[in-house]
């Protein structure tokens, strides 16, 4: 356990800075809403206007100031676009930088073997996206009270679960990737979360390349689309998992075989 401990000594100030920041946004937006809200059938009335901008946050199908669907849109854009980085960043570089930073010299000398080391910095990777995830939600119920609001339970626990799966995902995917980088560097994780983004908002714009859904995390972190599924989308996301799967496998058996540089 002493690669795990060392991997979290490294990081917490890290993850506590990025929960901190993110939920301080989350607070500020929740404070927000009961001045915004009493201007709903007027920006309401915009949307339908909106055009493509409206389709590209999914906007035109809910009522954007009922409180669960504003906390979703708002909300969702720090958790998710913010969750998403944080996670990409600490998995791209937490294998990788061992040959980039040259410490593979000191650790693997000593009576580890490289699965063991993986393992460990796997659950460390884990453990910092699900405390991360669990301040922001922390911050959301305190937020939420601070105006005398109430989540309603069921909904606010599927959009911070599906949430939580979204930033793993993206995890274990740069996880995969990183066992098979010889240099530490956070660009190849924050092009992924962008592409994920970027084509979730494509997808809502043009329905026809929905067949994408599957290509892209953000598509099942909609609030909209997950109030509409009466959950979690459970098919996007078991499939969804399928790709990150294939690549952290395939980069636990190159990592095990490869030559480290040194």
């Amino acid at each position: 356990m002493t690669i795990f401990r060392n991997e979290i000594r490294f990081h917490w100030k890290a993850t506590l800075i990025w929960a901190i920041s993110l939920s301080f946004f989350g607070v500020l937006a929740m404070l927000l809403y009961p001045q915004v809200s009493n201007y709903s059938t007027v920006f309401n009335a915009m949307v339908q206007h909106l055009g493509v901008f409206g389709q590209m946050f999914n906007l035109s199908s809910m009522d954007m100031f009922e409180f669960m669907n504003y906390y979703g849109l708002e909300n969702g854009n720090f958790a998710g676009l913010g969750g998403g980085v944080f996670a990409a960043i600490t998995a791209i570089n937490i294998v990788a930088r061992e040959e980039g930073r040259h410490t593979a010299e000191f650790l693997y000398p000593h009576p580890v073997n490289r699965l063991n080391v993986l393992v460990q910095k796997f659950f460390a990777m884990l453990l910092q996206v699900i405390v991360l995830n669990g301040i922001f939600m922390l911050a959301a119920m305190f937020g939420a009270g601070l105006i005398g609001q109430t989540f309603p339970q069921p909904q606010f626990n599927d959009f911070h679960l599906s949430m939580l799966l979204m930033n793993l995902q993206v995890a274990v995917l740069c996880f995969g990737i990183s066992c098979m980088k010889k240099r530490d560097s956070i660009v190849p994780g924050l092009g992924l979360v962008l592409a994920f983004y970027f084509l979730n908002l494509f997808i809502n714009i043009n329905r026809e390349v929905a067949t994408f859904k599957h290509l892209t995390p953000y598509y099942y972190t909609d609030n909209g689309r997950i109030g509409a599924n009466g959950g979690p989308l459970w098919e996007a996301i078991g499939l969804g998992y399928i790709v990150p799967a294939l690549v952290m496998i395939a980069g636990v058996i190159h990592y095990t075989r490869k030559d480290l540089a040194i």
